[in-house]
C-alpha cells in the first residue's frame, strides 16, 4: 500500500488566506464559491434559483473558471506531492463506518451530500468559504452570525446523526 502524504494546515491555511487577500484585490469580489455553483448548475437547469446569479459578462465568468480550477488545483497538488496518487473515497476510519461499504453508492453519498450543500449554500446567500474565509476576514457581521450558525449547526447535526446511528 502507497504511504499518503497530507499537506501541513498551517501551508494550506496560509495559502488560502494569501488567495483571498489577492483575489480581493484584483478583483475587489471576496473569495466564495457559491455563485460558481449557481452558475454552472444554471447552465444545466432552466430554474430561476440557479439563474438569478448570472453576472453581465455571462455564464463563462471568473467565478466559473474559479470553480473549475479547484479540482484541477487538487489535481496538480497530487502529481507534485511526494508518493503515489491514492484515489479514494475515505475521510478516515470513523467515517468509513458510517458510509455505505460499496464504491459506488459511497459517492452517490457524496455526490448527494455535496449537491445538498451547494443548495443550502445558496439559500444561505453564501458558502462555508465565503462568508468564514472572506466575511470573518471582513468583519462583516451577517458573514461571523452565518460562520457561528454553520459550527453550531455542523457540531449539533454530527452529534445527532452519530448518536442516531451508534447510539
Amino acid at each position: 500500500m502507497t504511504e499518503v502524504i497530507v499537506w501541513s494546515g498551517w501551508a494550506g491555511g496560509l495559502a488560502v488566506g494569501l488567495y483571498a487577500m489577492f483575489q480581493l484585490l484584483v478583483t475587489g469580489r471576496p473569495l466564495g464559491i457559491s455563485s460558481g455553483y449557481c452558475i454552472l448548475c444554471g447552465c444545466f437547469s432552466r430554474a430561476l434559483f440557479f439563474r438569478l446569479v448570472r453576472e453581465k459578462d455571462g455564464p463563462v465568468n471568473w467565478r466559473f473558471w474559479f470553480m473549475l480550477g479547484l479540482p484541477l488545483g487538487g489535481i496538480v497538488a497530487a502529481v507534485t506531492s511526494p508518493g503515489g496518487i491514492v484515489p479514494s473515497f475515505s475521510l478516515g476510519a470513523f467515517y468509513d463506518a458510517v458510509f455505505p461499504n460499496a464504491l459506488w453508492l459511497k459517492g452517490l453519498v457524496l455526490i448527494a451530500g455535496g449537491f445538498l450543500m451547494g443548495v443550502g449554500a445558496r439559500l444561505a446567500g453564501g458558502c462555508t468559504s465565503g462568508h468564514t474565509i472572506s466575511g470573518v476576514a471582513m468583519l462583516n457581521p451577517p458573514s461571523i452570525l452565518a460562520s457561528v450558525g454553520f459550527f453550531v449547526g455542523g457540531t449539533i447535526m454530527v452529534q445527532l446523526l452519530f448518536h442516531v446511528f451508534f447510539g
